[in-house]
């Protein structure tokens, strides 16, 4: 393998260059530097997609608890709030690997000034997108449980010892989200209460994402036996297909009080790029109707699609919304896919909607 080997006197540093087919050699390579007494172990691929992460080779000997996982693009004026607020966690045992997807503005800069062994670096030579990097973090973390960090978001302090501490109690969750409060400079805050009951968040998921994505803790293990990653062609509506894939295997919550307080901004992707978001999350939507073994036609595709957002509808069409949910109920009865009861519920809430926007 060719390598270039530097030790810094001054940073006790060793700096390790190779071809991306020989990285995951690097172990064996990395453990004997770390032996030598080098403080970090810096790592350059010569790809585009990665100049360079850091190891904290003292996390090296025993893997953290908790692996928080954090993109940033251009967020000069937000990260050191939303880094900080991860560092001065009560909770201790993590290790937070942040992806500079490129930035163009001083988010590098002032990362570069933040210095804590728990932090893990991967800087992009190129932009990649969103769910590039969170997968760039996940194929490489070593925690039990992953958390879920945005940028411009501040997670309050006792945030990870919660929701660790409640997933280690309840073995039968795979994610926990939290409560959020909204927050932005123009308004005052807001807080918004999520749901709490597993069966229906699993039904709720039929139309849209239960769980604020930044507030999530998830199992590790579940995401890698069931090769779960953020499906990267949902350019916008990554995280509700992630929450639909756990789903499938275990329960999902949300942490009855407040863990985060999310940003509302202008830049963000629900709000500059909403019609191509709705159009990914519909995708979604059609996807999860293979659940039922249902090959929908023309007419019950745009049935399902105005039932899950709310669009009004004519007084025929509500005739056949009622058909489809009752072949929705049929189908699901002898599949058990979800509780009857949760199922029948939540079709009959969204009934309720077309009705009063029906003309």
């Amino acid at each position: 393998m060719n390598s270039k080997m530097i030790k810094s006197k001054t940073l006790d540093v060793c700096t390790v260059t190779v071809p991306r087919e020989s990285y995951y050699r690097l172990e064996n390579s990395i453990s004997h530097h770390i032996k030598a007494g080098a403080d970090k172990v810096v790592i350059s691929h010569d790809i585009e997609i990665v100049d360079s992460f850091v190891f904290n080779n003292k996390k090296r000997q025993t893997s953290p608890l908790v692996s928080v996982v954090m993109p940033v693009y251009n967020a000069e004026l937000y990260v050191f709030e939303a880094v900080e607020s991860i560092l001065q966690q009560t909770f201790e045992d993590f290790e937070f690997i942040i992806v500079d997807d490129a930035s163009t503005d001083n988010t590098r800069i002032v990362l570069d000034k933040i210095q804590d062994s728990r932090i893990v670096r991967i800087n992009n030579t190129n932009r990649t997108g969103n769910y590039k990097c969170r997968n760039q973090a996940l194929d490489i973390c070593k925690g039990k449980y992953v958390c879920v960090m945005d940028a411009d978001d501040i997670s309050y302090l006792e945030r990870l010892r919660k929701q660790y501490e409640f997933m280690e109690n309840y073995l039968e969750y795979a994610a926990i989200g939290s409560d959020i409060l909204f927050f932005s400079e123009q308004s005052s805050t807001r807080l918004f209460e999520r749901l709490r009951d597993p069966d229906e968040i699993k039904v709720s998921l039929l139309k849209d994402n239960v769980a604020t994505h930044p507030s999530l803790i998830i199992r590790k293990d579940i995401l890698e036996k069931n090769k779960i990653r953020y499906n990267e062609e949902y350019f916008y509506s990554g995280d509700y297909d992630l929450l639909v894939q756990i789903s499938r295997i275990g329960n999902i919550t949300n942490y009855p009080e407040p863990l985060l307080q999310y940003r509302l901004s202008n830049n963000q992707i629900s709000q500059s790029k909403r019609l191509e978001q709705m159009m990914y999350a519909d995708r979604i939507r059609l996807r999860q109707l293979s659940n039922f073994c249902i090959k929908p036609s023309i007419e019950e595709i745009l049935i399902h699609l105005s039932l899950m957002n709310d669009f009004p509808i004519s007084k025929k069409q509500l005739e056949q919304a009622e058909k489809w949910c009752n072949k929705l109920l049929v189908k699901n009865n002898k599949l058990k896919i979800y509780k009857q009861e949760s199922l029948y519920n939540f079709l009959g809430q969204r009934l309720s909607v077309m009705i009063k926007y029906s003309h």
